[in-house]
């Protein structure tokens, strides 16, 4: 014997959002949203200062181990744009932000700029182009980091300030063996 089929009836369901459901999403979104950007500006800013200055210390570290390494004079220097390879000396209106390249001085030039063509050749080792959100890079000394042989600088009181659009602001400190140190201004380093 075959039971029979009880049939129900299945309650009928919306598929959709109504108006006021929507405005009220909408609405919360739009709080949540205001409240957020304004911290969430200040940690790009925040990020990109503390990547400029990583980058900037990463490439010091290089000249400094590459000097060592190569028993040669490593130098690194600003340049003018991505393309350049001209060693600019003075500090210019926004530093090291315009973008800086790190080579072995090979020749030997007492002036320590990058020479590709005359013999024997200067080797490019690094190339920074230009950081996103950073408006300036400044050293108190312009232009030049010359690491010697030995591993050291090649000058005393180098301080640098990496400063942001949102003028977000980290100190760098470096002594003449090459110890690089974080402050939060460049006044702040002491000899």
């Amino acid at each position: 014997m075959s039971t029979p089929k009880i049939r129900t009836r299945e309650p009928h369901y919306s598929k959709g959002v109504t108006a006021i459901e929507l405005l009220v999403t909408l609405a919360v979104l739009a709080i949540l949203l205001g409240v957020a950007a304004p911290a969430m500006s200040r940690f790009i800013n925040q990020w990109q200062v503390a990547n400029a200055t990583n980058a900037f210390t990463g490439s010091l570290r290089t000249a400094r181990t590459e000097a060592i390494a190569r028993v040669r004079p490593v130098v690194m220097c600003r340049v003018a744009n991505n393309t350049s390879n001209a060693c600019l000396t003075a500090v210019g209106t926004n530093g090291f932000a315009s973008g800086w390249i790190v080579f072995v001085n090979n020749d030997r030039d007492g002036n320590f700029n990058f020479n590709p063509d005359t013999e024997p050749k200067d080797e490019l080792l690094l190339r920074q182009v230009a950081l996103t959100g950073i408006s300036d890079i400044i050293p108190t000394r312009a232009g030049k980091f010359v690491f010697l042989p030995n591993g050291l600088l090649n000058s005393n009181n180098n301080r640098i300030n990496v400063v942001g659009r949102d003028e977000t602001k980290r100190g760098i400190c470096i002594s003449k063996p090459g110890r690089i140190r974080y402050v939060a201004d460049s006044a702040d380093c002491t000899d």
